[in-house]
């Protein structure tokens, strides 16, 4: 008898998971609660090598025209790897009763050959680089602590 009866119970709950999700009323959303929000591990690869061992020529640029002469500053060859663990997205209410989104800090951070061959400023963006103002490489590790609170409005 008891196995019938577990035998129903464990039925019964998986008919209700398989029922599939269902519209939410206004005063049924209200008692949802989030729990710990969302978290996310990260790993940005930009302009990394392949096979060959070559990067080519990317870059990244930035118009801006003063007096009716459009200049160019240029990012040549941005790349690295950027690795983030523990960034953390989640709702919550403030003692005035207020909303907000947190987006916690990464906790780690890694950063491996992160950066730039070289930063100029150009009339023509695609020119060859004649005159670099320095480059920028990052390796490392980094921790945070904290939090970015949003307020809508």
């Amino acid at each position: 008898m008891k196995r019938y009866a577990c035998t129903v119970l464990l039925c019964a709950a998986a008919a209700g998971a398989l029922a599939g999700p269902r519209p939410l009323d206004e005063g049924e959303l209200a008692q949802v609660a989030g729990r710990d929000g969302v978290s996310f591990a990260v790993r940005l690869e930009l302009n990394t090598p392949g096979a060959d061992g070559g990067s080519g020529d990317s870059r990244l640029w930035l118009g801006q025209q003063v007096d009716g002469r459009t200049t160019y500053t240029v990012v040549r060859n941005l790349s690295g790897v950027v690795q983030m663990v523990g960034l953390n997205i989640s709702a919550h209410t403030a003692p005035d009763g207020s909303a907000y989104v947190a987006i916690g800090l990464p906790g780690s951070t890694r950063f491996t050959d992160a950066g730039f061959e070289s930063l100029s400023v150009q009339a023509d963006p695609r020119a060859p680089v004649t005159s670099s103002l320095g480059r920028f490489i990052l390796n490392g590790e980094m921790t945070m602590q904290g939090q970015l609170r949003l307020w809508g409005h």
